[in-house]
């Protein structure tokens, strides 16, 4: 079965890749949620650090949801173990 093999194959780096963006995600986000609480006092747009922290979060939820959705197993970070529950 050569196309059964491909497809495994293929689906074993999409499921790579996909962990890779789930923890480059949660960097992001926690980048994010820090940059926030450091600029609460300065004189910046809080709504715009506040947008994009949400942005950050939206995105590391729905690259984490895919994942559990397609069963994928892979490495999990302690960033991203100790995180908060979504």
């Amino acid at each position: 079965m050569i196309f059964g093999k491909k497809k495994r194959r293929l689906r074993a780096e999409y499921d790579q890749a996909l962990v890779f963006q789930i923890d480059k995600a949660k960097i992001d986000w926690d980048t994010a949620k820090n940059s926030e609480e450091a600029l609460l006092d300065g004189q910046v747009n809080f709504r715009l650090i506040q947008a994009q922290t949400a942005l950050a979060r939206a995105k590391f939820n729905y690259l984490y949801r895919e994942a559990r959705r397609r069963k994928t197993v892979g490495h999990m970070q302690t960033h991203v173990l100790k995180s908060d529950r979504i």
